[in-house]
């Protein structure tokens, strides 16, 4: 079954340290391009993370978001001893020359840079990379889900429109015959009154060979035929596996094509009718077919 290309999926996966959330948003693309946004301690699985991508999707814009959320970190705090050994006696002078009693020991552990605070840094480990992993498989299983219901909307509405486009294939094959049939009896009525009028004559050959040059120029039947087979075509293809994108849009394309030289053919109103209602069931499946993956 065809797949479209616009989904999203969110997995989240717990970890000693926090938990870890993937989130994936995929649009319209002819090709697979794969954008990632990764916490620092990630980076270096940002390969094998567009990796998974690839196993499970062929074409779209993929856009990856990764976030780490940290339980309450391990901090511990130092003295920056050299700073205060050489500030302290710069300020017990200061005070002295001012008159003013010399500075505490808080109001000097206040001072910026004299404590340091230091947090506990995350490194990868085995557990973090399997929480990542997992998370991601979640994600791209919602998103799997997501534009596996797209493609059979998609291939709903298509499997709908082919079939109105075979339908009027047929009406086009019934109606050209009787086009020459009408040009014939319609050219003897003029041709006719013509000579009543001059009294000029007319050979039968002459009429025939005009008749015939007329259906000549109007046959159809080649393109309808093609018309009908790639409709079946079309029908066959979006109820096969895998991707099937490019190859319906090259279908799509020749079903046009085909439905375009019908219409400047077509010398009668009905059949351009038909044409015009054939060439627009088509471009809306050629809309439908971007779509797909």
């Amino acid at each position: 079954m065809p797949y479209g290309m616009t989904g999203f999926g969110r997995g989240t996966a717990a970890h000693p340290g926090g938990a870890v959330t993937v989130e994936l948003k995929s649009v319209n693309n002819r090709f697979l391009k794969i954008s990632t946004r990764l916490p620092d301690v990630f980076n270096e699985l940002e390969s094998e993370l567009e990796g998974r991508i690839r196993a499970k999707l062929a074409r779209g814009s993929v856009y990856c978001q990764v976030q780490f959320d940290r339980k309450q970190r391990g901090v511990r705090y130092t003295l920056n001893e050299d700073l205060i050994r050489e500030w302290l006696p710069r300020l017990e002078t200061l005070a002295k020359d001012l008159g003013k009693s010399a500075p505490g020991l808080e109001q000097v552990l206040a001072m910026p840079g004299i404590v340091i605070e230091e947090s506990e840094k995350l490194t990868l480990d085995d557990d973090l990379k399997q929480a990542l992993m997992g998370a991601l498989d979640d994600a791209l299983d919602g998103l799997v889900e997501m534009r596996a219901n797209e493609g059979a909307a998609l291939l709903k509405d298509m499997t709908t429109r082919v079939a109105l486009v075979a339908t009027h294939a047929q009406e086009v094959d019934k109606r050209a015959p009787q086009i020459v049939g009408e040009y014939r009896d319609k050219l003897k009525a003029r041709i006719d009154k013509l000579m009543a009028d001059s009294g000029m004559k007319l050979e039968p050959a002459d009429l025939i060979k005009e008749v015939a040059f007329f259906a000549d120029r109007c046959d159809i039947t080649e393109e309808t035929t093609r018309l009908a087979h790639h409709c079946e075509q079309f029908q066959k293809s979006i109820e096969g596996e895998g991707e099937v994108g490019r190859r319906l849009d090259f279908i799509a394309q020749e079903m046009l094509r085909e439905t375009n030289t019908i219409a400047s053919k077509a010398n009668d109103a009905e059949l351009a009718t038909i044409a015009v209602a054939m060439k627009s069931e088509i471009e809306k499946i050629k809309e439908q077919v971007q779509n797909l993956e």
